[in-house]
């Protein structure tokens, strides 16, 4: 009987004088509160383990502080590792296992009740809520989500944060602007978000929350009344949403217009005409995808589309706009541009296109070929004939005096036409400069240099090359380096490569 009295007792020693243990400044937490635990091991040698949650919940914030007490000239040393967490829910911390002096020793788990403030019997100074204009609603269509804090005036408060919400599944957008109102005894914050589903399913969104800080007296060691900043976390309720899929893969919800324009119904061959598609209205804006445009007889060029956005009246409005440049060397028409969606109102896909619009080209390729041919039948035509009235004049006058002129008049003539080839080479030496070269070397900035090559583009692979190259650096951002310089020197040829009696 003695003997099992002894080991009861050594056992309860080993429980009191446990050199490890774990307590919490509370037990039972009103919703939004934090509680801190605190893990303590005494021993020369100690490793705590990693912590990162407690009871599937992040740690806020850790700290470690460390005693160390002499008695009768032998010193031991306690460390203690502090965590702050916050749940939302009751939750039992586990139990955690921390190595002492090479032992392995473990806590006992604890269990902590969360309860509203309304069960704690607390009339909160503050409130959070969210709100949503709708439950329910399609993938892409806009859900304008409202966060509303209410805070008491007479209340002192030294600072407010409020934590980004996340909304998984949601694409979400804010102006980020706090709307600030004072309603009777109490100033309202209001923050509005955009949500956009981006799949179908039901969904919740999780409680916001805004940590308040408030200035608090304590007393330290010595018993001396401090000034201390406490936090306080408040959480919000959470929302369901249901989401809709949309029908025949169509991803853009709501109400618009679409539009297509023009800088010039007439454009000369290889210049470019400027064509602008406008898209506005109301709903997913930011999910209408980049266009592509065929058009027979032209090449087609595209900008990136611009995108702008805002919330009126609660409403999500917007302008989609891409620009093309089309060049061509003879009339093509530009075919109607459709876009589908569904349309908010009259609940249906619904499809929307411009109009087709017709571009004259003037002076192309084949009309050009007629004028030089026609042109160079006309010089040879108007030469033959001067010279045979020439000889007859000649032949005819009988006045010696004219007819010395006419003789001259004929051999000045003659040597003309026989040296024409002569002088067609001494003229293309002597004229100035190709005219591109000049612009080219004066194109300020690779937008300028690419929208004076760009009429030329088929007209020379080399000259293909470097109007991708351009294209790469303004809208891929790349940094091809183009020699201006050089590429004046050699424009002429490219546009006009030597013929066989040029390498004569």
């Amino acid at each position: 009987m003695i003997k099992k009295i002894i080991i009861y007792l050594m056992i309860l020693c080993t429980g009191l004088f446990a050199s490890v243990s774990a307590t919490v400044d509370k037990s039972e937490v009103v919703r939004g509160d934090s509680v801190t635990l605190n893990l303590s091991a005494s021993g020369d040698d100690v490793k705590f383990p990693s912590i990162s949650d407690i009871g599937g919940y992040s740690v806020d914030s850790s700290s470690r502080s460390q005693s160390i007490t002499i008695i009768n000239g032998k010193t031991s040393k306690t460390i203690t590792n502090s965590y702050t967490f916050t749940p939302l829910k009751s939750v039992t911390i586990p139990s955690y296992s921390i190595e002492v002096d090479g032992k392995i020793e473990k806590t006992k788990p604890i269990d902590i009740k969360v309860v509203s403030a309304a069960k704690a019997g607390i009339n909160p100074d503050f409130s959070l809520r969210m709100i949503a204009n709708k439950q329910e609603a399609y993938v892409g269509e806009p859900i304008t989500l409202k966060i509303i804090f209410r805070q008491k005036r007479d209340v002192p408060v030294e600072a407010i944060q409020f934590a980004n919400p996340t909304f998984p599944s949601f694409w979400a957008k804010s102006d980020g602007k706090d709307r600030k109102q004072v309603v009777g005894d109490y100033v309202i914050h209001n923050i509005t978000y955009v949500l956009i589903p981006q799949q179908a399913g039901e969904f919740t969104i999780s409680p916001v929350k805004v940590a308040i800080a408030k200035r608090v007296q304590v007393r330290d060691a010595f018993s001396f009344v401090l000034q201390r900043i406490r936090w306080k976390n408040l959480f919000s309720n959470e929302l369901k949403i249901k989401v809709k899929p949309l029908p025949n893969n169509v991803s853009v919800f709501g109400k618009f217009s679409i539009k297509a324009s023009v800088d010039k119904e007439i454009t000369k061959a290889n210049k470019p005409v400027n064509l602008t598609l406008t898209i506005r209205g109301e709903g997913n804006i930011d999910d209408i995808d980049s266009f592509e445009l065929k058009v027979p007889n032209a090449t087609v060029y595209k900008n990136k589309p611009k995108r702008d956005t805002y919330l009126e009246n609660g409403v999500y409005k917007g302008i989609f706009k891409q620009k093309f440049a089309l060049v061509g060397d003879s009339d093509f028409v530009i075919p109607p541009i459709k876009f589908t969606y569904f349309d908010k109102d009259e609940k249906k896909v619904k499809t929307i296109q411009t109009k087709p619009i017709k571009i004259k080209v003037t002076g192309g390729n084949s009309i050009q070929t007629t004028q030089v041919t026609n042109a160079h039948k006309l010089i040879t035509n108007a030469a033959l004939p001067e010279a045979k009235v020439v000889k007859k004049v000649v032949y005819k006058n009988t006045n010696p005096f004219e007819k010395w002129i006419y003789l001259l008049i004929g051999l000045f003539v003659g040597f003309v036409l026989s040296n024409l080839k002569y002088l067609k080479r001494f003229g293309k030496k002597q004229s100035s400069e190709h005219p591109l070269s000049y612009e080219i070397r004066k194109a300020k900035n690779d937008k300028e240099l690419l929208k004076i090559l760009l009429p030329y583009v088929s007209k020379n692979q080399k000259i293909k090359e470097i109007v991708n190259q351009l294209e790469e650096n303004i809208y891929m951002k790349k940094s091809h380096k183009i020699d201006k310089k050089a590429l004046s020197k050699e424009i002429e040829e490219l546009l006009n490569p030597k013929d066989e009696d040029d390498l004569e």
